[in-house]
């Protein structure tokens, strides 16, 4: 074989090597880019199972909480709107006066009451199924024949002491209940008594804000010109602080005579509170309602015995 013939044959195989290694590089980017496609394909598909396992985990979850919540809202004993019964006779509504609160167990008095026994008698209320109303739910029922729930009560303070902001609110929030509280006007700045600005928090929150006089004096020892004004500056100076109308007044130790009606009417009052034992209905007088004083005295399930079976 010449040398021209044995280099065709050595470049001819020099190809034919070339070739097949070619194909061979071909065949083995396939194999790879099969196996990548399988293993994305794998990777899409266990990510697809985490999630869904994920979301049904946290729809397990989602649903226990709801359930909690639901056993936490029945164990507070609160009523869901279509449990309550509504009612619109002249039954009456009980309304409970409290003056202050107190964390000393020793001190004890017609118009304190230790913050243990408040919480007590105020648990024991909700606990019989009683909610409380606000003053524009009580007027609405008195005078615009609106109905309440068939359980219904009122609690209200007398003279705005501090102690109802630290620690009667707190009792209040924790047990969703609703309370009025009658201000002394003059006495806002005082030291024991409600700041301007705990009366407009507790305003804000949802506490009725109404006035109990200027100066806390017997309005009837006072004659027509000087306890209108009395009424007047007093709604005036609260209204200023809550932003909000004023609408109902304590009378200072429960006293009040003809003229006081006449003034309160012509203040632009909507309610006037004695301390005389007995229900509020609609048989009373705007301006003569009756309140419940309560003290350390009553036991919690006293309360109840008063609620049910006081004298309308």
């Amino acid at each position: 074989m010449d040398s021209t013939n044995i280099k065709r044959v050595r470049y001819n195989k020099r190809k034919r090597r070339r070739k097949r290694s070619k194909t061979n590089i071909g065949i083995l980017v396939k194999l790879i880019l099969c196996v990548a496609v399988i293993f994305t394909s794998i990777m899409i598909s266990i990510d697809k199972q985490e999630k869904a396992t994920l979301n049904m985990g946290l729809s397990e979850v989602n649903e226990q909480d709801e359930n909690n919540n639901g056993d936490t809202t029945a164990e507070a004993g609160e009523k869901r709107e279509d449990e309550i019964v509504w009612v619109n006779d002249n039954r009456g509504v009980p309304v409970i006066c409290y003056h202050s609160i107190t964390e000393d167990k020793t001190k004890k008095g017609p118009i304190v009451i230790p913050v243990e026994n408040f919480k007590e008698q105020l648990k024991t209320i909700k606990d019989a199924g009683y909610i409380t109303l606000t003053m524009a739910e009580l007027n609405g029922y008195l005078y615009e024949n609106k109905p309440i729930p068939e359980k219904s009560v009122i609690i209200t303070f007398d003279d705005g002491y501090r102690d109802n902001y630290t620690l009667a609110f707190p009792i209040l929030k924790e047990l969703n209940m609703k309370a009025t509280i009658f201000v002394i006007s003059s006495f806002m700045n005082r030291s024991d008594c409600l700041s301007p600005e705990e009366l407009k928090e507790m305003s804000d929150y949802g506490i009725d804000i109404e006035s109990h006089t200027v100066s806390h004096k017997r309005l009837s020892d006072m004659n027509y010109k000087t306890q209108l004004k009395e009424l007047k500056d007093s709604k005036v100076a609260i209204e200023k602080v809550t932003g909000k109308p004023v609408t109902a007044i304590a009378y200072p130790e429960g006293k009040y005579n003809d003229n006081t009606k006449k003034a309160v009417v012509e203040a632009g009052y909507a309610m006037g509170f004695t301390i005389e034992r007995g229900y509020a209905d609609r048989n009373d007088l705007s301006t003569r309602l009756n309140r419940i004083c309560v003290d350390y005295t009553y036991k919690p399930n006293n309360i109840l015995n008063v609620l049910k079976n006081l004298k309308k």
